[in-house]
């Protein structure tokens, strides 16, 4: 180790020149990290301002999909609808409780039209074969 009040004239001037160099590098990284904060402040800023805008935008895309199309089925005055589904190909499934059968409805959402009815009917002969 060495001290720096023991080095010679000539090893002093090096130290002082690396010195200087060392400064003005560290003055050169504090002004860039310093324009660097300046401008992502300025960036955050303009995208918050911006935000209100963004959610606008949504919000009245939001509106324009939500607009859908009526369907309008009619089904017997004594059947109770038990549930709904949507299936492939946009087919709705109505199951009804009709005259004390379940009753399936399968209707094509596109063409509004019924597909096919299925009538479930109760049975003791259930899985055996009918002869």
């Amino acid at each position: 180790m060495s001290n720096i009040s023991d080095l010679k004239n000539q090893n002093q001037s090096k130290l002082i020149s690396n010195i200087r160099l060392l400064k003005i590098i560290a003055i050169i990284l504090g002004i860039l990290i310093i324009i660097g904060i300046f401008f992502l402040f300025l960036g955050l800023a303009k995208s918050y301002n911006n935000l209100g805008n963004e959610q606008i935008k949504v919000n009245k895309s939001e509106i324009k999909n939500n607009i859908f199309d009526e369907f309008i089925f009619s089904q017997p005055q004594d059947a109770q609808l038990i549930s709904s589904s949507l299936g492939n190909n946009n087919d709705i499934l109505l199951r009804y409780l009709y005259q004390g059968n379940n009753v399936l409805v399968v209707l094509n959402a596109k063409t509004q039209k019924i597909q096919s009815i299925i009538t479930l009917k109760r049975d003791k002969n259930f899985g055996k074969e009918n002869n």
